[in-house]
């Protein structure tokens, strides 16, 4: 039987949910059903619970794993991870931390137990742009286009690992497009729910005005600056061809930045979960002129990279507002730059370090 008939996800609309469920008692919607993952809309029977789609796995009958991502206040994109075993016996509300190794390295994952037999993501003390970039690297790990990877996962205590095997590269694809689809139902769901809710209170689209017809001052540019954290982020690490700088941001499951090695002249882009296949993108900062770059799947990251963009692009950025990637196809993310001047600065001054190879080799030579 060929792989397509035998793994063709299953779908029903969104629309024929609702009418199964008359909008009230708990259902699931299945986009894709094979092993060992399966994706699903899980809608709630209780008004105060969020639909998510849940990225679980279907490999054992009495323990899962589960993504999930869900939509919150002010169209804030949020995931969590669930983790289940049947015979579990959990402490109430105590927290522990599970671990990963994915494209980003090997990432931590505070949980508390929700019941005996579950745990959850959903600690308050820690951001949600915290989970949407660790939890996020592990859906780029196991959908990796070109080299899917196995999801490990550790435990503290004395709970066993935990390994889902790797996908083919076929049921990558069809499961990340699955999880787009769901994603896009997720967000037809919301707006239905929102507007069933509207006449709750009235909202307008327009600050409150003055007496004199006048709107009301605002603040400073650099007082809206300081009342939020960047979401951006500098590191380096270590990589097969050495040392490398990265700056980087998420806004939901898709990551966006530059990658660079110190001493090198090419300064590459990248993102993860938004394009499949080789693509072409242009990457542009506010109204500042677009640049064009081919880019295709990293086999090491899993992500696609654009190489050769220019220097300039990481000026305008320092002190820009938007940075946005559009696709060939019409795929598209905007990020917020927001305090990215910090993290890019760090980029620059690590990517434009000597090369410590060529250092080297120089230091050895003869005088």
């Amino acid at each position: 039987m060929p792989l397509f008939d035998h793994l063709k996800p299953f779908a029903i609309s969104l629309s024929a949910l609702l009418a199964a469920t008359g909008g009230a008692a708990a259902s699931e919607t299945s986009y894709y059903s094979g092993k060992p993952w399966e994706i699903v809309l899980h809608v709630p029977d209780a008004q105060n619970e969020r639909p998510y789609c849940a990225f679980r796995t279907s490999l054992w009958e009495t323990r899962s794993i589960s993504i999930e991502k869900m939509i919150g206040a002010g169209d804030e994109v949020a995931i969590a991870l669930r983790i289940r075993k049947d015979a579990w016996q959990l402490p109430d509300n105590q927290t522990t931390t599970v671990a990963a190794d994915t494209v980003m390295g090997m990432v931590e994952v505070p949980m508390k137990s929700i019941d005996k037999q579950e745990l959850y993501s959903g600690v308050p003390t820690v951001p949600v742009l915290l989970y949407n970039a660790v939890i996020g690297a592990m859906l780029d790990s196991v959908l990796a286009a070109r080299q899917p990877q196995p999801l490990p996962i550790k435990f503290s205590g004395n709970e066993p690992l935990w390994t889902v095997p790797a996908l083919d590269r076929f049921q990558a694809f069809e499961m990340n497009d699955a999880f787009k689809r769901c994603a896009l139902d997720l967000r037809g769901l919301q707006s239905k729910t929102e507007q069933d809710g509207s006449s709750q209170g009235v909202t307008s689209p327009f600050s409150t005005t003055l007496s004199t017809g006048q709107p009301p001052a605002q603040p400073s540019v650099s007082s809206q600056l300081s009342a939020a954290p960047s979401d951006w982020e500098f590191y380096t690490r270590d990589e097969d061809w050495g040392p490398t700088c990265f700056a980087q941001t998420h806004h939901g499951i898709v990551m966006v930045g530059f990658m660079g090695s110190p001493g090198k002249d090419d300064l590459v882009g990248f993102v993860s979960s938004l394009f499949s296949g080789d693509t072409r993108a242009t990457w542009h900062v506010d109204e500042e002129p677009a640049y064009v770059s081919d880019g295709g799947e990293s086999d090491y990251f899993g992500w696609h990279e654009f190489g050769q963009l220019p220097m300039e692009l990481l000026d305008q950025a320092s002190e820009g507002k938007e940075l946005a990637v559009t696709g060939a196809k019409g795929e598209r993310i905007a990020v917020s730059l927001r305090g990215a001047s910090s993290s890019i600065s760090k980029f620059k001054e690590c990517f434009g370090k000597p090369d410590p190879d060529s250092a080297a080799a120089s230091s050895a030579q003869p005088n």
